[in-house]
């Protein structure tokens, strides 16, 4: 968690040196991100899908645990790998491939909303950890819920998914539901944790896309006292 924040606050001073207005800004979209992740379609109905899954996969938390721990059906190689890639490598997986392909356009968009949609799924994960409170499995403390891990796997997905298609999407979320599957069998998080982890890191995914890749076309109008002329400016 301590080398995720360093890592955070080293790239996002980089950014501010680099782009002065970077701040303003991402602060307004990440303002529009959350609101269209928590207000708007289709990841306002990813969140209240995940509420309706963690409801019913509280009923078979036990069950589903006891199976886990009895079979451990990832290998011991692929679980540790899940650990690893859910804890840190996701995120700094999706920020490298994102800001390669900013070198490569000349367009920041892609970072931009890696890393916005990281960050505030991070946030909001840490939060509703604090405030739900929930006992880990095996009594390690109470922050079971939602699993972080697998909340920053899927959002990490979803980046992929809206940025670069399927192409790298579907390995993507391959390698999220091993993360999921290894948060179980490791005993550190219950089904529901990891139901609603996975709808909590696509939801910002998707809500998030729809403010920083898939902005409708603006059109402004405005007035130059000085030319005494009018200016139409469009925005893609």
């Amino acid at each position: 968690m301590k080398l995720r924040i360093f890592i955070f606050f080293i790239v996002l001073s980089n950014l501010i040196g680099q782009n002065p207005g970077i701040i303003q800004r991402n602060f307004q979209n990440g303002i529009d991100g959350i609101k269209s992740t928590v207000f708007e379609k289709p990841a306002r109905n990813l969140l209240l899908a995940g509420g309706i899954g963690v409801a019913i996969a509280y009923q078979f938390d036990s069950d589903v645990q006891d199976w886990f721990l009895e079979k451990q059906p990832l290998p011991e190689s692929v679980n540790r790998f899940g650990d690893h890639y859910g804890n840190l490598y996701s995120g700094i997986i999706a920020l490298t491939v994102s800001g390669i392909s900013a070198y490569k356009t000349n367009s920041l968009n892609k970072f931009e909303y890696a890393f916005a949609t990281l960050s505030a799924n991070g946030l909001t994960t840490v939060i509703l950890k604090e405030v739900v409170g929930r006992e880990r499995p095996n009594g390690a403390n109470h922050r079971s819920f939602p699993s972080g891990h697998t909340s920053h796997s899927f959002a990490t997905a979803t980046i992929f998914k809206e940025s670069f298609g399927w192409k790298l999407g579907a390995p993507a979320y391959c390698l999220a539901t091993i993360t999921a599957m290894n948060r179980i069998q490791d005993n550190k998080h219950y089904l529901s944790d990891v139901v609603f982890g996975a709808s909590l890191g696509t939801a910002f995914g998707i809500g998030f896309s729809q403010v920083y890749l898939k902005q409708p076309k603006k059109l402004d109008l405005s007035y130059n006292w000085v030319k005494s002329e009018m200016q139409i400016t469009v925005r893609f």
